[in-house]
């Protein structure tokens, strides 16, 4: 695949805003960050990540989808061939490298997006997918990619996210309430006090 520049997905679809696509990926990116932090044990590997984080992933957007928060978010299948709807467009994701792709929610077209390609015309995108990029060697900050792909499988669109880091919290955390501290009483010593104290220590 080339990188070329292609034309936004919103050009074909208006339900493909970049909004939409970057709260989709912020979702993905969130999960991948959360695994990482996670499965850090020198027993962890590429594999037990790939899987945790794949499934992790799969498990957000299912439960966003069910929750009703966002109402343009909708699912078709929630088996691991996961299709999701963005304004009742389908749509897959994959954890690959979209310039040398080699994994079916990429390559392959499911039976949830059948319907919806068909009525793609020649040279439009009719298939879509988020592909979470870690670079060649894997090791380079993550970001999402989101192509559509022509009914004969050429790149036809292209959307990429501003993929920042966001520090996670665990749970709601609270801003630290000042603490109330009663002004100290300053007052000049009395001359007798500092002689009762004299003769005390005597």
């Amino acid at each position: 695949m080339h990188k070329m520049t292609l034309p936004s997905p919103s050009a074909f679809n208006a339900e493909l805003v970049s909004d939409r696509l970057e709260t989709v990926s912020q979702m993905l990116l969130d999960e991948l960050y959360a695994t990482e932090d996670d499965l850090s044990r020198s027993t962890d590997s590429g594999y037990t990540r790939g899987c945790t984080t794949f499934g992790r992933q799969r498990s957000r957007i299912i439960a966003e989808a069910m929750s009703g928060r966002y109402g343009w978010l909708g699912l078709s299948n929630g088996s691991n061939d996961i299709v999701f709807t963005i304004g009742g467009v389908p749509c897959r994701f994959s954890n690959d490298d979209p310039s040398n792709p080699s994994k079916d929610a990429v390559l392959t077209v499911n039976r949830y997006q059948m319907d919806f390609l068909e009525f793609a015309a020649k040279g439009e995108p009719g298939r879509f997918c988020f592909i979470i990029d870690r670079g060649q060697n894997g090791a380079a900050e993550p970001r999402v990619e989101f192509l559509g792909f022509t009914p004969s499988g050429e790149v036809a669109c292209r959307w990429i996210s501003n993929a920042v880091r966001v520090l996670r919290l665990e749970g709601q955390q609270s801003l630290v309430q000042p603490v109330q501290v009663a002004k100290p009483q300053v007052a000049p010593k009395r001359r007798d006090e500092g002689d009762a104290e004299s003769e005390a220590v005597q």
